[in-house]
């Protein structure tokens, strides 16, 4: 059961009870929490028909956007662990995080693309690299806005965030227990 008490189970409160007021704001765009869900939940639909399943873990290379919001909240949705990849970072360190973390995919921007060349011959587990490039918005759409209600278990890890540490495995794994 999906429980009010995850990652997920808020953010779907949240567009609920606040479906009219501002959530993101970059630049000139902005999105409430309505329309933020739903585009979450499009992104979330698209994740599970490219065959990814809840658990499995999915890269992503980007800036900080609107489109970005769109995976932070259609992995949770999904029940998808994400892995951020940090774009100052080496092409070594992006498949040193990919490879460890075992991901299945990667979601990069187009700016972003050529860094994740060739991943998917050199990572076993690397099935699939996704570039959101100019026709994404007319992807995105193309997808189901209905909710696809993925159980997860507040213990499900949510987010591998690979730390500054002073080895190369360092990582935080988070779990969907909120805590408050």
């Amino acid at each position: 059961m999906t429980s009010g008490m995850t990652v997920t189970g808020l953010m779907r409160q949240a567009a609920s009870h606040n479906a009219k007021r501002t959530a993101i704001i970059h630049g000139e765009r902005s999105l409430t929490f309505a329309e933020a869900w739903v585009r979450g939940i499009r992104m979330a639909n698209a994740l599970l028909e490219l065959g990814l399943q809840p658990g499995d873990r999915v890269g992503v290379l980007e800036d900080n956007c609107i489109e970005a919001q769109d995976f932070f909240a259609g992995a949770a949705i999904a029940g998808l662990v994400r892995v951020p990849l940090y774009a100052r970072n080496s092409i070594e360190s992006h498949e040193h995080m990919l490879g460890h973390t075992s991901c299945k995919m990667v979601v990069v921007a187009e700016k972003y693309a050529a860094e994740l060349d060739g991943m998917t011959e050199r990572l076993p587990s690397l099935e699939k690299v996704l570039i959101r490039d100019s026709s994404y918005e007319t992807w995105l759409s193309s997808f189901s806005d209905v909710d696809p209600m993925v159980e997860i278990n507040p213990n499900d890890w949510y987010i591998i965030r690979h730390t500054g540490g002073t080895t190369e495995n360092q990582r935080a794994l988070l779990t969907h227990i909120a805590r408050g």
